[in-house]
This record gives structure tokens, sequence and C-alpha cells, in this order.
């Protein structure tokens, strides 16, 4: 069985290891490289179930709550981690909404112009958007 000591270097180093990959993610985002994000969340599933192993393995220790009081330092590098991680994952989450809605009125601009060159109008002079006319056959 690994030491306390051992387990929570393993966490803090877990933890910057999504610091890395949420960084990456963040670099993806901005750079618009959408098709490469579901690899990199693969590899953020992979490592956030790590994580929760090793979380489950911390809480079966005995007395954990004043073992870790005796390790003020990587309690405090562990926490700092932790906070730097929810802090880029909530700015990626930002960046992906902004994405999201930037796409969104781009297909609404390409379908207003679509329609615009496809506007028609039928017997009763009235309008309609599309190319496909009944009484027109190729």
């Amino acid at each position: 069985m690994m030491s306390l000591a051992a387990l929570l270097q393993q966490q803090h180093d877990q933890l910057t290891q999504m610091q890395g990959l949420l960084s990456e993610e963040f670099e993806l985002l901005k750079q618009r490289r959408a098709l490469e994000l579901p690899t990199l969340a693969e590899r953020k599933q992979q490592l956030l179930s790590a994580i929760e192993a090793l979380d489950t393995t911390l809480a079966q220790q005995p007395d954990l709550q004043d073992r870790l009081a005796h390790q003020p330092d990587i309690m405090a590098r562990i926490a700092d981690a932790l906070v730097a991680c929810q802090q880029q994952n909530d700015t990626n989450g930002r960046l992906l909404e902004l994405s999201i809605v930037s796409n969104r009125r781009l297909a609404g601009f390409l379908n207003q112009l679509r329609d615009r060159n496809s506007l028609t109008y039928d017997a009763k002079g009235n309008t309609r958007s599309g190319t496909r006319s009944p009484g027109i056959k190729a």
C-alpha cells in the first residue's frame, strides 16, 4: 500500500496533468479546432476516472483527517491546483458558449443569404423561399 504522502503527490500530479489538458482545450477552442476536441475530451474523461479512483483510495485511509493535518504543504498545492483547474474549466466553458453563439449567428446569416438567393414568387404573387417549383421539371 502506498503511503499517504505518495498518494497525495499522485493526486497533485494528476491535477497538474488536468491543468495541462484544460490549457490544451483552451488553445483548441481559441484556434477554433473543434474537430480535435473529442479526442481531448476522451483523455480528460480517462484522467477524471483516475482522479476519482484515487479519491476513493484516499477516502479509505484510516484517520485521514488527522493525517492530512500533518501534510499542509502538499494539501495547499493540491488546493491551488484544484482551484486553477476549476477556473480554467470555467473559462473554457465561457469560450465554448461564445463559439456556439458565434456559429449560430454565422449559420443564421448564411441561411438569410441562401433564402435571399432562392426567393421566388408563386402564381398569386406571394414570395416563397426555396428553389423548387412544382411546375418546372428538370
